[in-house]
């Protein structure tokens, strides 16, 4: 076999060479059957953990709105 020169004559030869390949050219797989009517029930929504990062981005927030709307009322009566 001749030396390849670059990865794209390489690559094209894995390709020739796929379908003979029970590795590359197995069946393709299916996906799975859908799960029964009774396994399927809704689950109860899980709530958040509270935690410092979000506790600081809400606090941060709040002052930001606030903030502004003390800017805007103190501009309006200004």
């Amino acid at each position: 076999m001749p030396e390849m020169t670059n990865l794209t004559d390489r690559i094209a030869q894995l390709r020739d060479q796929k379908s003979r390949s029970a590795v590359l050219g197995g069946p393709e797989k299916k996906s799975p059957p859908p799960p029964p009517a009774e396994t399927s029930r809704k689950l109860p929504e899980r709530r958040m953990a509270s935690d410092s990062f979000m506790l600081f981005s809400y606090t941060l927030l709040g002052v930001a709105i606030t903030c502004q709307f003390l800017l805007i009322v103190w501009l309006d009566l200004v």
